[in-house]
């Protein structure tokens, strides 16, 4: 990387819930990732440097996790995308989708749901899901009421020009909370009973388990796929 390329960071947060019903579908929202665009890129810009983006792309709802309109909602997610990869067509700029297979968040494939693994993990990411365990990704709204007087809290005791700290500016003061509080401390405490999951599981049981990630066992996420393999040409015109 170095001098000579620069790593292009996401476009537009689309791992979070959309706001805007079909974002994509109007002027003023391609416009909104137009000026999404030129901001990120304005220091590469600046200083004469190529861009390659490597890690993008929308984490998707799912109907045991999300319920409701999920279908809309990725719909909605994939009309972003094709902004965007259409944004980095007429750009030029090389780009590979993050990522390839998860359980169902954000790959081209995921591990089907009537799997071993999801079987037996299911009631467990429902939890995580719940409390928004995780950092990447995860809806706090169930949980926002929790976390919000804690926040308040800390804001009424300390000086705004003390908030900033390690590592500002990639963490917001917000985020710095709701990190250290929820996804390590509350966090820390559920690593055993997902460990715990797997006491007593024969060894067929445990190699099932592993076999829930093979790709014969996985879905392809289809119209994610269909959009890629569409967008797939821009460098071979």
């Amino acid at each position: 990387m170095g001098e000579y390329c620069i790593l292009y960071p996401r476009l537009l947060k689309l791992w979070l819930p959309l706001p805007e019903a079909r974002l994509g579908a109007t002027k003023e929202q391609k416009a909104k990732v137009r000026r999404a665009y030129e901001k990120k890129v304005k220091f590469t810009h600046d200083n004469g440097l190529p861009i390659w983006n490597g890690e993008f792309g929308p984490v998707y709802a799912r109907e045991l996790f999300d319920g409701g309109d999920w279908q809309g909602v990725n719909k909605s997610r994939i009309l972003l995308l094709r902004d965007q990869l259409a944004l980095y067509e007429e750009e030029r700029i090389p780009w590979s989708i993050w990522l390839y297979k998860d359980i169902g968040f954000q790959g081209m494939t995921y591990v089907g749901p009537t799997t071993p693994y999801m079987t037996i993990f299911k009631d467990f990411l429902l939890k995580k899901h719940r409390l928004a365990i995780d950092a990447w990704g995860a809806d706090s709204t169930s949980v926002d009421h929790i976390y919000k007087p804690l926040e308040d809290f800390i804001k009424e005791n300390v000086d705004e020009k003390y908030r900033a700290l390690y590592p500002a500016p990639v963490w917001k003061f917000e985020q710095r909370i709701s990190r250290l509080s929820r996804n390590m401390l509350l966090a820390e405490y559920l690593v055993q009973e997902w460990a715990d999951h797997f006491v007593g599981l024969s060894f067929e049981e445990l190699d099932a388990l592993a076999a829930s990630f093979k790709l014969e066992n996985c879905v392809q996420r289809q119209e994610l796929n269909k959009t890629l393999v569409e967008f797939k040409g821009t460098y071979e015109k």
